[in-house]
């Protein structure tokens, strides 16, 4: 949903503003619509990111992409970003149709388009630089209404220096997406009870016994790993989940993971080859 159109009035708008949705960077950004407070046709959901924030979706194709951007690393990723500021510059450049979208026929009054990423990430040189995209079904970019509104909010973002475009559901991978999806939640191993040191030591241990593991399956040796150390059953697939997520460790993401594989299909990663690891998700710096 790129337009927040319940019971919208100028009053709402200024209280929403007031409390700061739609504002702020990193863990302290409010997303202009979240999921208490709006309904969605989709499925809504809320995803707890590695920066700790709580991120608001309203629908799988928007948690796919979210997926998919925090694992590549992007810097900062704000949703339902709200076309506010500077919004008064492109209006007089919008022609009687477009400016029909920014209102409510029926009450006349205000409509916020919202963005459904703005991302901030660095480039080659460590500088910083933004991109913005907007998630949607294909089968409604046939509505008219839905074009007039991404034309606006291409106008808006051009107007800001700010790369902007449309992703449909079509163009994003769902393996890559499933997959991170499955280890998402292992970023942070604290969060299972396991301290920072006990979490080296662990880590450590996996990470070799793969390696000296070659054609040995995967499940082998994480079972094997609970059993050297009498810790809880499972354990071991949660730092094995921890170590694909930071990382450490790097298998095929257009292939559904699988405890089944040997070792030697998994690859351990040093510092400089983290890097080049987007091979492992095709398509991520596209979309």
């Amino acid at each position: 949903m790129p337009v927040l159109k319940y019971e919208q009035t100028t009053k709402k708008i200024a209280k929403l503003i007031k409390e700061g949705y739609g504002q702020g960077e990193g863990k302290d950004y409010r997303p202009f619509i979240d999921t208490i407070r709006v309904s969605s046709r989709g499925r809504v959901s809320r995803i707890k990111g590695y920066s700790g924030r709580v991120h608001h979706f309203l629908s799988d194709s928007e948690t796919r992409l979210f997926y998919i951007y925090e694992f590549a690393g992007k810097e900062d990723i704000r949703e339902h970003y709200p076309l506010l500021e500077g919004m008064e510059e492109i209006i007089p450049n919008l022609d009687e149709e477009l400016l029909k979208r920014l209102v409510n026929q029926k009450t006349g009054e205000p409509l916020i388009l919202t963005t459904t990423f703005l991302i901030t990430e660095k480039d080659e040189k460590g500088e910083l630089r933004y991109f913005a995209r907007s998630v949607k079904d294909y089968r409604q970019l046939e509505n008219k209404q839905v074009i007039e509104r991404y034309e606006i909010m291409k106008k808006y973002w051009e107007g800001r220096g700010v790369d902007y475009g449309i992703i449909t559901n079509k163009e994003i991978p769902l393996m890559v997406a499933k997959n991170i999806e499955f280890i998402h939640p292992f970023f942070h191993l604290e969060e299972y009870g396991i301290g920072d040191e006990m979490q080296v030591f662990l880590k450590n241990r996996l990470v070799n016994m793969i390696g000296n593991s070659e054609t040995r399956q995967i499940n082998e040796i994480l079972s094997m790993f609970d059993s050297e150390f009498n810790i809880e059953q499972g354990t071991g697939i949660a730092i094995y989940k921890h170590l694909l997520s930071r990382k450490i460790l790097s298998v095929n993401m257009n292939e559904a993971i699988s405890f089944n594989q040997p070792c030697n299909s998994v690859q351990i990663l040093t510092k400089a080859e983290v890097g080049d690891n987007a091979s492992n998700y095709k398509y991520v710096n596209q979309i």
